[in-house]
């Protein structure tokens, strides 16, 4: 018998339903919604036990990519070190400013909200968020912001000058790298996020803080 499935002839058929407005109340978590928590290996099993413990519930990034165990586990992994204060070469605000506007700039809204309520000022955070070139920074968050969204839009624009410009307002090699790093991970976070098409939690309208420990 051939696997072949029939070919549709009935153009309606092939046409999606028209959506009710109930069909909005209950959007998925993500395309592929979430796994069972029971059946989760035990390392990642671990990680939602300790983001209950910190936050309080299981944000819904990590379900979603709980879909494959291991790439959860991989992206927390590299996320805890990465952000570990004990490891950076920069404040706590500058690599959310880093976040805040890479994800701004690939429009991944699940990270922007996340990492807007972890930047401090609400207010403020949004309009960096919507636009950072009409916010008023400082040299160093203004020269943040460009790197981060040029390595973001237009990476082969990057170029010696760019570089040496964070030298002299005081970032060491070091954290320039460090910036880079935290850019190009945020692409890699946001893709992930934009096309499982993750909605964001509840939790950041509730006025939760969910900034990192």
């Amino acid at each position: 018998m051939s696997t072949v499935e029939p070919e549709i002839h009935d153009v309606a058929a092939r046409v999606p339903a028209q959506r009710s407005p109930e069909d909005t109340a209950h959007e998925p978590v993500s395309r592929f919604g979430v796994p069972d928590e029971s059946r989760l290996p035990p390392h990642v099993a671990e990680i939602y036990a300790k983001f209950r413990r910190q936050y309080g519930f299981v944000p819904n990034w990590l379900a979603s990519l709980a879909i494959n165990p291991d790439t959860a586990y991989r992206l927390v992994v590299f996320y805890e070190h990465l952000f570990d204060p004990h490891r950076s070469h920069l404040t706590a605000a500058e690599r959310e400013l880093v976040a805040v506007v890479t994800s701004s700039a690939n429009q991944c809204s699940y990270c922007v909200f996340n990492h807007t309520e972890a930047l401090g000022d609400t207010v403020r955070a949004q309009r960096i968020a919507q636009g950072f070139h009409h916010v008023r920074l400082s040299l160093k968050e203004e020269a943040l912001a460009v790197i981060a969204e040029r390595l973001t839009r237009d990476p082969t624009a990057i170029g010696d000058d760019d570089l040496q410009r964070l030298r002299q307002i005081g970032f060491t090699r070091e954290a320039i790298v460090e910036i880079l790093e935290i850019s190009a991970f945020f692409s890699y976070a946001n893709r992930l996020t934009i096309a499982l098409n993750v909605v964001p939690d509840d939790q950041f309208f509730a006025g939760r803080d969910l900034k990192p420990h």
